[in-house]
């Protein structure tokens, strides 16, 4: 079994050094500005953001200080040594997604744990931080759909994660970006339309994650940090429709692994996050 430790300190690698000047790109040219710092508001406002969760054994998202506190806690089944029973997560959700085109976000993962078992070949993922947009769908205009259903959906993102199997030092997280296509209703099978590595983080460091939609020219643009933009393009004829239900979600992601308790079961995905200033294009700002 592989686990992260918490609160261990580390040294940052050199790709993850903390931008400190603005957010230097918006979607279509438009500047970024102030969605969210967290300042004066001891709760999250309901008219900037929706809460969303699935079970966990620990989930908690509330606001202390200056900033947005966020744990998901949850373990895997331990009915088998194979496989994953799915992803599960605790999420904020833009309240105005349609009007969301690039976000910002200064971040820092608390903690972070993530176990394995020796007996499953799958490996624990514990996704500390992501940042999802949903924007449209592939599938024909006339085609109807049952709400939720994500099949056709093309999902950007922006995450900062680690797998039970990382050979990596302890404490060191993969931040990614990643476009994918939903082939079923809950998204469970996906194929991946482009992908590209952005750097690592390590817990108790902060950092900065963008995402923008830049649909003239039809991709997605990440970076991470003082880094380069980096382009997940998608052939224009995907964008046929809007979403069965667009969205722009900031939030933590786990996929624990089955492991029986004779096994060593089970297994755990736990991340606690602090999120700071929020930025989106300067249209998308609720006063």
């Amino acid at each position: 079994m592989r686990q992260t430790t918490w609160k261990r300190t580390l040294t940052v690698l050199a790709g993850s050094m903390l931008l400190l000047g603005p957010a230097h790109f918006a979607a279509g040219g438009e500047l970024l500005a102030l969605y969210e710092d967290w300042q004066g508001a001891p709760t999250i406002r309901s008219d900037r953001w929706n809460g969303g969760g699935d079970f966990g054994q620990e989930i908690e998202r509330f606001v202390k200080g200056d900033r947005l506190v966020m744990r998901f806690r949850r373990e895997g089944g331990t009915t088998s040594d194979s496989g994953s029973n799915g992803f599960f997560s605790n999420r904020l959700l833009f309240a105005n997604p349609g009007a969301v085109d690039a976000v910002e976000a200064e971040l820092k993962v608390r903690n972070l744990v993530v176990t394995g078992c020796p007996a499953n070949p799958t490996a624990s993922t514990a996704r500390a931080v992501r940042l999802d947009q949903l924007k449209f769908s592939d599938l024909d205009p006339a085609v109807i759909r049952a709400p939720g259903d994500r099949t056709g959906d093309y999902i950007a993102r922006v995450r900062a994660q680690r797998t039970s199997s990382s050979i990596t030092a302890d404490g060191i997280m993969d931040v990614t970006a990643i476009l994918f296509r939903c082939n079923d209703a809950p998204c469970a099978a996906t194929t991946i339309i482009a992908e590209a590595p952005l750097g690592q983080v390590a817990v108790g460091k902060k950092f900065r994650m963008r995402l923008a939609w830049d649909a003239p020219a039809n991709q997605f643009r990440a970076a991470f940090n003082s880094g380069p933009e980096v382009s997940l393009p998608y052939n224009p004829a995907a964008n046929r429709r809007s979403g069965n239900g667009p969205f722009v979600i900031l939030g933590i992601q786990q996929l624990p692994a089955n492991c029986t308790v004779t096994s060593g079961g089970p297994t755990v995905g736990d991340a606690e996050i602090e999120v700071r200033e929020v930025r989106t294009n300067a249209s998308a700002v609720i006063p």
